[in-house]
């Protein structure tokens, strides 16, 4: 790992627009297939449409192995205004406006810190490309932008969030998403 203090580093995000931050251990990551059940469920349609969902993502195995390759993580919520939280179609965006926040975040931390070494997680599928080369069986346009989810990976973002003093923050009228950076 990188020479990084944390400690900075964690208000260096807050200072960017997250909510909360909070560092953790990979060695008390909690992982479960259930997620990725819940992936083949489709509920959010993008099982098998996206380089950054599953089965696209790669085997779960494989993934729980490459998030061991790192020590530290940071898990980070950001929290938006929303009009209607049952509203697909306004969830979304929010959830987009998260990803492009994490990309960004991402790309100042790397350059801020100097972090040569960090993969971070967002929300749900990516949406940089209004139609990922997975459908066209191509490889990924983006693959230096694109960013797949905690859930992916089969990280249990529950226990995650319980172990570092978070909770998922839903309400009528805001809507939290939860990203993690593996250092």
């Amino acid at each position: 790992m990188d020479k990084i203090n944390l400690e900075v580093v964690i208000e260096d995000i807050l200072n960017f627009g997250a909510k909360y931050a909070k560092t953790f251990n990979t060695k008390e990551l909690e992982f479960s297939d259930k997620f990725r059940e819940y992936c083949e469920e489709n509920r959010c349609g993008n099982y098998g449409t996206n380089w950054m969902c599953p089965p696209g993502v790669g085997d779960i195995e494989k993934l729980k192995l490459e998030v061991m390759n790192f020590d530290k993580g940071i898990v980070y919520q950001t929290i938006y205004p929303v009009k209607n939280i049952k509203d697909r179609n306004e969830t979304d965006k929010i959830r987009d406006m998260h990803n492009d926040f994490t990309r960004r975040l991402t790309e100042h931390l790397k350059d801020k810190h100097k972090i040569s070494n960090i993969l971070p997680m967002g929300a749900g599928p990516c949406k940089i490309c209004p139609s990922c080369a997975y459908l066209k069986e191509e490889k990924c346009y983006y693959p230096q932008k694109a960013i797949s989810s905690a859930e992916a990976y089969g990280i249990n973002l529950g226990t995650l969030l319980t172990s570092c003093g978070l909770k998922f923050n839903y309400s009528e009228d805001s809507l939290a998403y939860v990203g993690v950076f593996l250092l």
